[in-house]
């Protein structure tokens, strides 16, 4: 007698997995069809990111429009990449900003890390919140830097691949 497995549950993606997907699909596409410059785009990018990732205490967004606005980036874009801090990347950024901030000024990792999950390092401007602020500030920049350079090639990657499909599609049609 052979018993029948039901595998149909394994080969589905898991919802949330799902969902995160078209989250990140749904963003990369807002970028890509944004008419503006790539060069634009990409500075708004980055500029959202950096503040994103900086401890802004709620107000990346608004200092990501104003920044964008000042240095003549896309506000759209900056919008958009500073949606990277969020409640799935969070302890991502705030464990390595504190493990680089350690590295940084010499200080032993495992009690700036003991700190940081006993939420220590937000009472005051303690020297928890020193190390942390110096390795955030790298690791902004590095991401930053990193995400400008990254969207500015796919939006040119994109932009190609989208030109080539329109003539491709319209030698089709003049040749059939």
């Amino acid at each position: 007698m052979a018993i029948a497995v039901n595998n149909n549950k394994n080969k589905k993606n898991h919802p949330r997995l799902t969902k995160i997907k078209r989250w990140l699909k749904l963003h990369y596409y807002k970028v890509m069809r944004i008419d503006d410059p790539p060069d634009r785009i990409a500075r708004g990018v980055a500029i959202g990111v950096f503040m994103g990732i900086f401890p802004t205490f709620g107000l990346g967004i608004i200092l990501s429009i104003i920044s964008a606005y000042i240095l003549k980036a896309n506000r759209a874009a900056a919008v958009i990449g500073s949606l990277i801090m969020n409640p799935l990347t969070t302890p991502f950024f705030w464990t390595l900003s504190s493990a680089v901030g350690a590295i940084i000024l010499w200080q032993d990792k495992e009690i700036v890390m003991a700190s940081l999950k006993n939420h220590h390092f937000l009472n005051g401007i303690g020297w928890a919140f020193l190390v942390y602020l110096a390795g955030n500030m790298v690791v902004s920049t590095a991401f930053s830097a990193a995400s400008y350079f990254l969207t500015r090639k796919w939006i040119i990657e994109h932009r190609k691949h989208k030109a080539m499909k329109m003539l491709a599609k319209r030698d089709n049609i003049i040749n059939p």
